[in-house]
């Protein structure tokens, strides 16, 4: 019930109205209090001893909900939720909610569905997950949390992984051709002020107002922030000195001029600010390390076992000669026909199947091909194999018959403008 009550509780508060929900409670039947005649709009519950839980603030045939039990499942609220339910009107939707879903379940109990057997099998399904997922639970969260001296000795054997590359804040002056580059480079090395000519020659309009700020490079930066790769300027970002002018450096953009405002060395982060993080990652590991053996143990004790052979017949089960015969005759092209005929015809050559598949397999090539040549070979091969079937015949006027124009039945209903009937080849 708590766990419905918390998720009704949010259902409400995001605005469904509960139907039907009055605001007050029905009289009390019981002699355990009283309700206050001061006025009908106006009941409250008045216990006859104190109620250590609170006032009652609602009842549903004789159910009370004290306010002891509405607090606590505010406290079960996520906290932005929780803040809601604090002032008058959210906490008493609260409590309409908690009544309606009272309600419902009072009628639900009393109209005998718990003896469905639906209903049944659902409570089934439902204790049966839950003492699964409980039981597993509770024997994870047995495992215990790693050793500081386990969290030392990772941090020791993965310090690599938590470096923090050098890098230098670099600020650069976008010129249109090397000679002005190399001009202003003069001016700039003579004495001339980096901002002032930034703003006056660079023809980078996003960074020129602000000294050329390009941000921070590392040394594995394959593009530069607005200029895109330019592995020279990353280069020379590297080798110049705190204050110095580079050199003219070429990128897609044009010609540059950059400067190192500052240096920040190659570092790793202290164990300190790991140190939580790698309990968490050390711990995940232990858990699946236990979930596998805890598993494997139970699977031994109760004789598990796991039959591959079945699996795949579960996932293709074994088909009959006439299964395959009907996806033969259903195949979408002539020659998946054909092969699937084949098939059918090598994998079950003493069932009856295989003696009409054998020839469809003529009357395909006939048919559907024109390839009379392969056709006849294939009837051939059909009366040597089965001469006393009653397609024998059939198979004979084909091979009189199948590379003639068809007979002309337009002289009467039973076509006797000419020639013999073709046989029926599905019999």
């Amino acid at each position: 019930m708590r766990r419905i009550a918390r998720f009704t509780a949010l259902v409400a508060l995001a605005g469904v109205a509960a139907a039907g929900c009055g605001s007050t409670a029905p009289k009390p039947a019981d002699s355990n209090g009283a309700v206050s005649k001061a006025g009908a709009a106006t009941r409250v519950w008045k216990p006859a001893a104190p109620d250590t839980l609170g006032p009652t603030v609602a009842i549903v045939g004789g159910r009370r909900f004290r306010a002891h039990e509405v607090d606590s499942l505010i406290q079960a609220l996520p906290s932005n939720v929780r803040d809601q339910v604090r002032d008058r009107d959210g906490y008493k939707r609260l409590v309409d909610r908690m009544v309606s879903e009272e309600a419902v379940y009072q009628a639900a109990k009393g109209s005998g569905l718990e003896r469905d057997p639906a209903f049944q099998a659902d409570v089934a399904r439902t204790t049966r997950d839950l003492l699964v997922r409980q039981y597993y639970q509770r024997r994870l969260d047995g495992v215990p949390a790693p050793a500081d001296s386990s969290i030392q000795a990772y941090y020791k054997d993965h310090e690599s992984d938590y470096a923090v590359s050098a890098r230098v804040r670099v600020r650069h002056i976008q010129l249109a051709t090397r000679a002005k580059a190399e001009a202003l480079r003069k001016r700039l090395v003579g004495g001339g002020l980096w901002d002032a000519l930034c703003r006056a020659n660079s023809t980078d309009e996003r960074t020129k107002k602000d000294g050329g700020l390009l941000g921070y490079i590392t040394p594995d930066a394959e593009v530069v922030a607005g200029i895109g790769k330019a592995p020279a300027i990353v280069a020379a970002a590297f080798a110049l000195k705190e204050g110095e002018i580079s050199q003219p450096l070429h990128s897609d953009k044009g010609w540059h001029l950059i400067r190192v405002d500052g240096y920040e060395p190659k570092r790793f982060q202290p164990l300190e600010a790991l140190h939580d993080r790698i309990a968490a990652q050390l711990r995940t590991k232990a858990q699946e390390d236990f979930s596998k053996s805890f598993l494997d143990s139970l699977r031994q004790a109760q004789n598990a076992a796991v039959f591959d052979d079945s699996i795949d017949v579960a996932l293709s089960p074994v088909k009959t000669p006439q299964d395959l015969f009907q996806a033969a005759q259903t195949a979408a092209g002539p020659q998946d026909r054909i092969a699937l005929y084949r098939d059918v015809v090598k994998r079950f050559p003493d069932d009856p199947v295989s003696i009409r598949a054998q020839f469809m397999i003529g009357f395909t090539y006939a048919e559907d091909l024109q390839d009379y040549d392969a056709a006849r070979k294939e009837f051939e091969e059909f009366i040597r194999r089965y001469p006393k079937s009653d397609l024998v015949g059939s198979a004979t006027w084909m091979m009189q018959n199948m590379d003639k124009p068809a007979p002309d039945l337009k002289d009467g209903p039973e076509g006797s403008g000419g020639g013999e009937a073709a046989p029926d080849s599905t019999q």
